[in-house]
């Protein structure tokens, strides 16, 4: 019933959505009609003092454009052109008309009796001046590798809440990845590959308005005006040290385009459900599986399997369970409460529970809501203009009980004014502040709430008996207390601007920034679950006797509190000559800045709680432990930068940046690193002019470059003494211990990263046609790595910069654009990129990775020609018949030795995997020892190849449509846990596909004889191409429909837009990945992590339906 009632209030919702929409659309319609009326006894007056203009508007091809707006600036006189593009109407002589049309820039004109307006596409504009370093360039005249985002159909349209998932796919070469759905998660953003260094996380540099944001969630999309991604070393070198691996560009509205108050309010309203949810088998094929998985380890001699405790599954079991599935299937008719008897019973010393429930559906919401709320309000006054923006954004999470909620607060005002025609003043504050609440689950390994979630089989109970609860996933969830983790950014920023005389110009800007990080978690003494189920007495009287007795242990009953702070304070001068002569043009510009980053951690944990519902420090009494550190670093930096063009043909950039780090030793801390870049316009020399407009633009450009990389640390250079407490007890208490002394290197210097990019732009058909590539070649030298010491050296060896890897890599942009004669205007951008690192030096170590792609993230598995993310594994022959079997039950002679590969003591039994004998030596091995890999091929690579995006938008009369689509053509996976390997873990769920199993009358199977492998990554499910994940995929990542009313009504009721929309986000995906499991998930993370059990059970991805508002008065 409850479900009928969402049904039935979300379809009224939706019907009331669209009545409200077509009462606005014909309400807007009667009010202008009833406008003119009230109008027209003035008619006759006006006319006497106004002249009659007819106005025919074309785009640059000379095509007319339909129902493009034509209004007499200041007034509410205006109108729309027909299928000729003419537009007649009476305006005051001296007027000037604003002509504006969607897809076009407006264009302001005085009016004349006949004219004609040529509006260009607003492509043009987006073009034409780019936000680069410290400055912006022409897009045309760009030599570097530089790709700015389109604002327009990346997020202003778009219902944007994590600035960081709206980029994915929209820039090749840019890799958005997150690891789970978790609401509040920030995305993984890396430029040009995924590891570009072993040290650090090769993460790139994130500026908005030049300081440093680290976690990009904390920026409101709404604020944001401009977006530029540097992606060689030619463009991002002028940053230095941090940005070694690309700089992303974030430019805030810090002002007032116009004198006049301007506002604008957008929300949108969403609904969140799970993208994919666990298609579990029934419970009594599961209970089946388990059986038959005992039977097989123990020969037969077993009759039943325990999947907890004395919690049972036999062959008469599983008949019931099936006569109980047929008939009732999850019993929801009997409602929670469970029989004795009917849903459960005790017998042969064990407990039998019959009843199976839908545990995903227990613990998982159908949808979850989200609003997000953007208000700026900006103008001027002289040479005065501000901007406020402000933004909330609250979205609850997907947990039925205990649920979690996130809420972020955005605040950002600047003020901008110009003193005099010398000298101009800003300043601005943004702050950021998010709460995020979620149970803490401190039963669990990983104290995450999604763990015991996927732990058990659906017969684990999840009602109750007798009024009271068992224990489970749910009962757990319930009494978990409430984490809370708040985050506060802060930025104030101060400038100014001289301009002492002409074409000179210098900037000056300071910044500070800071980032208070506080989490609180508590555990308490509270009842944690209900009837015992895990107890070893099952009978009624145990399960009453235990009810309200199993509390938490004594380790839980604490409260933690940890703070993290880092205040960031940054100092730039800029100053920047730019002059022309005739047709030579010269840019200069040289400068300083200087970055200090402090940071301080504080933890306390103390026992004893006296009131569980007040988890203060001070309102405890036992034990107390504290811990604190403080680091801190500095970078300082002197840049130059040379631009000269002739005649916008050819182009060429010098840079240079000297850089000093406090991470490296006194002698080695500054160095000098350059960067250069050329570009030559081919279509702009006469012999090319006779190719336009079919070939409008052409250039061929290159740049070579070096950066510093200083995130190896911050104390690599210095000898540090660590200390811990042992458990070593002496005189009652335990002993503090101090260990030795590290070993530090003298010679410790940057790590160097060396980048050559060379790329081609064109445009065809008068720019309707548009093409970028990139080719790159990218290589970190002078890696941090240990030396290779001998073992009796009594430490740990020190570091020193002996490594190298290589990244390759290309990048494919196109976009078309086209406005039709009825004024239809479409447009479409594709993208590919993809890229392999590989490690061509290194000093030691030449062990072959034997467990998946664990190497691609651990350097101390690092060989030189090691492909970064290759998974090297077994590759699968056949499965065992019985032919391969004599009488006794032993191998027959001719088939491969493969007790080195499976558990000691493992007896052979058709239905196991025979694995291929590569190097022909009558044995399968993993590696014979650190120089031969044995058996290991390299059976795919976990790393996203070939990633694209696709976007489609069309535009008429007001109404738009837009399709985003982007995914990865190439990726694999090898990961453990049920989700993927069935019978992986002892005790947990069967997933569609796992009754695939190897029988005598099933030899065709996917999947190999059921087994109780206990968490083993070995035997039949050692590392092997059968079973790895084909992780690619295409997702509708946006759709999205929107109508804006058209100005000449709007005008009437002083409103400058107003745009309705509906969107979708995830809506679909085209994929081969096991049925929970979102392809788009990461693999180091808890939850996720591909070499434990835990793989999969992570919050799950959501797609999204919201509608909203976008108004501008």
């Amino acid at each position: 019933m409850n479900e009928d009632r969402k049904k039935r209030g979300l379809a009224n919702g939706k019907f009331f959505t669209a009545v409200a929409i077509c009462a606005l659309f014909l309400g807007s319609g009667n009010v202008m009609a009833a406008q003119t009326a009230s109008d027209d006894s003035q008619g006759v007056q006006e006319q006497m003092q106004s002249i009659s203009v007819t106005v025919t508007v074309v785009d640059t091809k000379g095509e007319p454009i339909i129902g493009a707006n034509v209004i007499e600036k200041g007034t509410t006189n205006g109108g729309i052109t027909d299928l000729d593009g003419v537009s007649k109407l009476n305006v005051k002589p001296g007027a000037i008309l604003q002509v504006s049309f969607v897809g076009y820039t407006t264009q302001e004109v005085k009016a004349t009796s006949v004219m004609k307006v040529v509006l260009k596409d607003d492509t043009e504009l987006l073009d034409e001046v780019v936000v680069v370093g410290y400055g912006a360039q022409k897009k045309v005249n760009l030599t570097g590798a530089v790709a700015s985002v389109d604002m327009n159909k990346t997020i202003d349209s778009r219902p944007i809440t994590d600035i960081g998932r709206a980029l994915q796919g929209a820039v090749p070469g840019l890799t958005i990845t997150t690891n789970s759905g978790e609401i509040g998660g920030a995305p993984t953003i890396k430029i040009r590959g995924s590891i570009g260094s072993p040290n650090g996380d090769s993460k790139p540099l994130i500026l908005v308005d030049n300081v440093e944001v680290t976690d990009i969630s904390m920026v409101n999309p709404d604020d944001i005006e401009s977006i530029s991604v540097l992606k060689d070393a030619a463009s991002a070198s002028i940053y230095g040290a941090r940005g070694a691996f690309g700089v992303l560009l974030i430019t805030t509205k810090s002002r007032s385009k116009h004198e006049r108050l301007s506002v604008k309010y957008t929300n949108n309203f969403a609904w969140r459900t799970p993208t994919k949810t666990p298609e579990q088998l029934p419970g009594w094929q599961q209970a089946d599986i388990n059986l038959q998985g005992v039977i097989n380890q123990t020969k037969g001699s077993t009759a039943f399997y325990n999947v907890v405790g004395n919690m049972r599954v036999d062959a008469t079991h599983v008949q019931k369970m099936k006569d109980y599935w047929d008939k009732y299937g999850y019993g929801d008719q009997f409602g929670r409460e469970m029989e004795l008897g009917r849903d459960f019973e005790f017998r042969d010393g064990g407990m039998f529970f019959i009843r199976t429930w839908d545990w995903y559906d227990e613990y998982i919401k159908d949808w979850a809501p989200q609003q997000n709320h953007s208000l700026s309000i900006n103008g001027g006054n002289g040479k005065t203009n501000y901007n406020i923006a402000l933004g909330y954004l609250s979205q609850d999470g997907m947990m039925k009980v205990n649920s979690d909620n996130y809420k972020r607060y955005n605040a950002n005002i600047s003020l901008n004014s110009e003193l005099n025609k010398y000298v101009s003043i800003r300043t601005g504050v943004m702050f950021t502040r998010s709460d995020y609440d979620k149970p803490f689950n401190y039963n669990s390994d990983l104290y995450d709430p999604m763990y015991y979630l996927y732990r058990w089989q659906p017969m684990m109970p999840y009602g109750t008996f007798e009024g009271k609860e068992f224990r489970n996933a749910l009962t757990e969830q319930k009494s978990a207390p409430i984490t809370t983790k708040e985050r506060e950014y802060l930025r104030l920023t101060g400038g100014a601007t001289i301009k002492p005389i002409k074409d000179l110009t210098l900037d000056i800007d300071v910044a500070y920034s800071s980032v208070e990080n506080r989490y609180k978690k508590y555990g308490t003494p509270s009842l944690t679950s209900g009837y015992e189920i895990f107890t070893a007495r099952p009978s009624v009287e145990a399960l009453r006797d235990s009810y309200g007795s199993y509390l938490s242990a004594a380790t839980y009953d604490y409260v933690y509190q940890e703070t993290g702070r880092t205040e960031n304070l940054t100092a730039n001068f800029v100053a920047t000559y730019a002059k022309r002569w005739g047709d030579h043009d010269f840019k200069a510009m040289a400068g300083s800045s200087l970055e200090k980053s402090e940071y301080e951690y504080y933890w306390a944990q103390r026992k004893g709680l006296l009131d569980p519902a007040k988890p203060e420090l001070n309102l405890a009494t036992g034990d107390q432990t504290t811990s604190s550190s403080h680091t801190w670093w500095s970078v300082a930096g002197f840049f130059g930068r040379l631009n000269y063009s002739y005649k916008d043909r050819y182009m060429l950039e010098l840079n240079g940046r000297y850089d000093g780090s406090s991470r490296f030793p006194s002698g080695n801390r500054f160095g000098f690193f350059p960067s250069m870049s050329a570009g030559y316009r081919v279509s702009e020399e006469p012999f090319m002019q006779s190719l336009k407009p079919y070939l409008s633009t052409l250039k061929v450009r290159g740049s070579w470059g070096m950066i510093g990389n200083q995130d190896v640390g911050t104390d690599r250079y210095i000898s540090t003494l660590s200390t811990s407490v042992d458990s070593w007890i002496i005189d009652g208490k335990k002993v503090q211990s101090t260990q030795k002394p590290t070993i530090v290197s003298s010679t410790l210097t940057w790590e160097k990263v060396t980048t050559l990019d060379l790329g081609l732009d064109a445009r065809f058909f008068n720019d309707a046609l548009g093409v970028t590539f990139d080719w790159y070649n990218r290589t970190t030298s002078d890696i941090l790595t240990t030396a290779n010491l001998p073992a009796t050296l009594g430490a740990a060896a020190p570091y020193e910069n002996m490594g190298t890897i290589q990244t390759k890599g290309w990048e494919l942009a196109i976009d078309y654009r086209h406005t039709f004669r009825n004024g239809l205007h479409f447009g479409v951008t594709a993208s590919v990129a993809d890229d392999k690192t590989e490690v061509t030096k290194w000093t030691h170590n030449t062990k072959i990775p034997t467990y998946g792609a664990t190497g691609w993230w651990d350097k101390s598995a690092y060989k030189e020609g090691m492909v970064l993310g290759d998974i090297w594994g077994l590759q699968f022959d056949r499965f065992l018949t019985e032919d391969d079997f004599n009488a006794d039950g032993s191998l027959k002679a001719g088939l491969p030795d493969q007790t080195k590969v499976f558990p000691a003591g493992y007896q052979f039994a058709p239905g196991d995997v025979l694995y291929k004998d590569l190097d022909n030596n009558g044995e399968i091995v993993k590696q014979t020892n650190t120089n031969e890999k044995g058996d290991l091929s390299v059976i795919g690579n976990a790393l996203p190849r070939l990633q694209f995006g696709l976007n489609l938008d069309a535009a008429w009369k007001g109404f738009d449509i837009s399709m985003f689509f982007q995914g990865v053509a190439k990726r694999k996976l090898w990961a453990a846990g049920n989700q993927v390997l069935p019978g992986f873990t002892t005790g947990e769920p069967f997933y569609k596909g796992a009754e695939d199993y190897w029988t005598p009358e099933n030899t065709d199977a996917f999947y190999p004889r059921p087994m109780d492998y206990k968490q083993s990554a070995s035997g039949n499910y050692s590392v092997n191409d059968r079973y790895l994940l084909n992780m690619a995929y295409l997702r509708l990542k946006t759709f999205t429909v929107g109508y804006s009313l058209p100005k000449v009504w709007l005008s009437k009721f002083k409103v400058q837009g107003l745009r309705v929309y509906f969107t979708g986000e995830n809506l679909f995906t085209i994929d081969g990945v096991k049925p929970a499991i979102d392809p788009e998930i990461g693999i180091r993370t808890a939850g996720t992590s591909s070499d434990q059990r835990n793989f999969g059970r992570s919050y799950p991805y959501q797609k999204t339906v919201s509608f909203g508002i976008q108004l501008s008065l």
